[in-house]
């Protein structure tokens, strides 16, 4: 405030006095309200002050040019101005802001003008084969590809002759084309791409489906929109390309089969197509594909000297969901009979928000106090949630649920043995070969 009280006082009348410098002839006034002058300055580090009529100023932080530095009363040590270049500099003042600012520039000299690089246009290709030095790059008799053609010459006379691409106009792009074995694996400075599974590649719209999943008609925004592990596969060339070698894809394990109400307002169906709501750490979800998928995915990419990371989650499980909790025989309805076919038909998955509803409404027609129902999913073992008879979730980073997910025991050291529904979980029988299959007939 007293400096800003002081600079009302003083620059009424900076029009009528005049700003000097040492070293610098008296400043001149350009227009109304900015001062100039001019003065050779040799290379080192001087003090800046700028006096006007009996007061000093100088300039607040770093001196640097062509730019506006604001200025006030001196005080303490004076500002350091450090030169760089020898030079005719020129010293602004400008107070038409009420403030003295300075803005500081160097006038650059017709010599180094005329040391400027000159433009020169290349001359246009006419498709015929170019002859390039590279014996400064590339050993005498050494072979070198073009990658836009993938040509090759021998390199002779330390020269090489070579066809560019036809799209290329005229460009080549040079390297060894005799290559080092494959330097091994390192994650030291690996570059590492992360896809989104569902979003990136559908390779098999066969498993677009999966266990009564479907598109909601609308924006699609929490559906599963087919990506998968063949998908995947299919792009590893590319990935290569781009120089990746480490391949992080969102989990591939299977997740909950159905849907929980989407955003704050329930305005869609929202599955696990992001991989972040886990239901069986110990299967593939049927939506990404098959083992034998991952199989060659993970072959494939070795091939490449890429590795493939999972993104695994063991803070929680996923929302019960009508699909698993019909499927599964776990929880609980207050509907019964005739009123539940009539309310969620045969499949329970396939039901929609009715008037006045939205995708979250659901939940009301759960009984999520019904102790015996819902000790028929994980079990009290596994997880800890407001419903049923389980655990309820804490208050600190060990035991708090996160957005009101089924939070698991991580914490516990006691065998924890299945989860409960996994009873209900069909497995297949094991694959017969042909040669079995006829000793039995």
């Amino acid at each position: 405030m007293k400096l800003a009280a002081l600079a009302s006082l003083l620059l009424p009348g900076m029009a009528f006095a005049a700003w000097t410098t040492p070293d610098f002839p008296t400043f001149t006034e350009e227009g109304t309200g900015r001062f100039i002058s001019q003065n050779e300055v040799a290379k080192g580090t001087r003090p800046l002050q700028i006096n006007f009529d009996q007061q000093c100023w100088q300039p607040v932080g770093t001196i640097k040019l062509n730019q506006m530095l604001s200025m006030e009363p001196c005080r303490g040590a004076p500002a350091q101005w450090r030169v760089f270049r020898e030079g005719l500099y020129t010293l602004d003042v400008d107070t038409r802001s009420g403030t003295p600012t300075l803005m500081i520039s160097l006038k650059e000299t017709e010599t180094a003008s005329a040391a400027a690089p000159q433009l020169r246009q290349c001359p246009k290709w006419q498709g015929q084969p170019l002859t390039i030095a590279v014996g400064q790059t590339f050993a005498e008799g050494s072979k070198v590809r073009d990658f836009y053609s993938g040509n090759i010459a021998t390199v002779s006379g330390g020269k090489v002759t070579l066809q560019p691409a036809p799209n290329s106009n005229g460009l080549l792009l040079l390297e060894r084309a005799e290559t080092d074995a494959t330097a091994p694996f390192s994650w030291h400075n690996a570059t590492v791409y992360f896809v989104l599974t569902d979003r990136f590649v559908n390779g098999n719209p066969a498993n677009d489906n999966s266990y009564g999943r479907h598109k909601d008609g609308m924006q699609e925004i929490g559906t599963f929109h087919g990506g998968d592990l063949q998908g995947l596969t299919s792009r590893l060339d590319y990935l290569q390309q781009l120089g990746v070698n480490a391949l992080w894809i969102s989990s591939p394990l299977e997740q909950i089969h159905g849907w929980v109400g989407g955003g704050t307002k329930g305005d869609f169906p929202h599955y696990a197509y992001h991989g972040y709501y886990a239901q069986d750490w110990t299967k593939l979800d049927a939506n990404m594909g098959t083992e034998a998928d991952l199989r060659r995915l993970v072959d494939e990419a070795h091939k490449r000297g890429m590795r493939i990371l999972f993104d695994v989650v063991m803070n929680h499980t996923g929302y019960a969901t009508l699909a698993d909790m019909q499927e599964f025989k776990f929880g609980s309805l207050y509907l019964q009979g005739d009123e539940l076919k009539k309310t969620f038909g045969e499949r329970w998955t396939d039901w929609k928000p009715g008037p006045g509803q939205s995708w979250h409404s659901f939940n009301d027609y759960i009984n999520f106090s019904d102790k015996a129902g819902w000790e028929k999913w994980w079990g009290k073992q596994w997880i800890r949630t407001d419903i049923g008879d389980y655990d309820n979730p804490g208050f600190d980073d060990l035991t708090m649920s996160l957005a009101f997910l089924p939070d698991l025991k991580t914490e516990s050291t006691t065998p924890s043995g299945l989860p409960n529904f996994y009873h209900q979980k069909r497995i297949p029988p094991p694959k017969r070969s042909p040669a079995s299959r006829r000793a039995t007939t």
